[in-house]
């Protein structure tokens, strides 16, 4: 036997594939702005085809982490790597910015055709590509009108069509909803999934709980320049000691001022009762409230939400 055969694992197949490597991987990424520090050793992988939000408050480091892995900031120290290789290479990577980066004498014909000779779109794929991103970014009726005549959510489809007409595999979004409203929200979010379904990993930075929590299959959260944690929702109640659930009940019979409820804290109107699961507990729950004299009503079963995940571990102070 040869000594490579003897040094593989007991238990791993001799034929077993190599596992793919992540599509993205930040390993100890540092930088600093001054005597600020807006990273201080990030580490993140994203695995092929995920679509991850990166959660922040203002100020955290969002933008200046996905600016690094663009390219447009060189970090101070760690490394940035994509698809086993080394750096996300032009090909490879689409990065939507914060800011539109629209010209508004331009039209979306224009910007698609212009963005596609930037983006190396081959020649003979350009017609069809063009056509194809008028139609992802629903703006075909308005294609050869100029821009400053668009709305802020028409604006922001036409940004992220531009991004993503050389079909790159790794996407990066920096609050691409900022500033529109529900509908134009909805669609985006719908040209995203397209694009994921497709096959193209996702790093999302928002701020809105509601993308992160709905959305996206995993949230690293930031704070200060670093990762404090990273999962669902609702692994991650349970590993930052989170209630998973809240029992809320009214009492029927009005409640005298010295009223303590036999399990749960009382506010003056509701008795509200963490739980840590449901089945046996809830039961028992339920049964130990309803016997109170008058029995409960108003019954409410409250889960765990990403909201109150990052409160809890990035604090409720407002943040300018």
């Amino acid at each position: 036997m040869s000594e490579a055969v003897k040094n593989i694992p007991e238990g791993v197949p001799l034929n077993s594939p190599s596992p793919s490597p992540p599509a993205l991987r930040v390993q100890g990424v540092c930088k600093s702005f001054g005597k600020m520090t807006a990273l201080g050793g990030v580490d993140l992988e994203l695995g092929s085809g995920e679509w991850t939000a990166l959660l922040g408050p203002n100020g955290a480091g969002k933008t200046t982490l996905m600016r690094c892995i663009a390219g447009l900031l060189r970090e101070d120290s760690g490394t940035i790597s994509a698809f086993g290789a080394g750096r996300p290479t032009a090909g490879d990577l689409g990065f939507v910015p914060q800011q539109i980066a629209l010209h508004d004498t331009m039209t979306a014909r224009e910007h698609l055709v212009n963005y596609s000779d930037l983006l190396g779109v081959a020649r003979q794929d350009r017609a069809d590509r063009v056509k194809w991103a008028l139609s992802f970014s629903q703006l075909e009726d308005r294609a050869d009108d100029q821009v400053r005549h668009y709305s802020g959510g028409m604006q922001r489809r036409l940004n992220l069509a531009v991004s993503i007409l050389h079909r790159p595999r790794l996407l990066l979004l920096d609050e691409p909803t900022e500033g529109v409203d529900p509908q134009a929200r909805a669609a985006i979010w719908r040209m995203i999934e397209e694009l994921r379904a497709n096959g193209a990993t996702i790093l999302h930075a928002t701020h809105l709980i509601e993308e992160a929590e709905t959305l996206v299959d995993s949230v690293a959260i930031i704070d200060h320049g670093n990762l404090v944690a990273r999962g669902d929702t609702a692994s991650l109640a349970k590993e930052h000691l989170v209630t998973s659930f809240e029992l809320e009940v009214r009492p029927v019979a009005p409640a005298g001022p010295d009223f303590t409820p036999p399990i749960g804290t009382w506010d003056g109107r509701t008795i509200r009762v963490p739980l840590h699961g449901l089945g046996d507990e809830l039961h028992t729950a339920l049964a130990t409230l309803e016997a109170i004299p008058g029995g409960v009503e108003g019954v409410r079963l409250h889960e765990a939400s990403l909201e109150e995940v990052f409160l809890a571990l990035t604090g409720r102070d407002l943040r300018e």
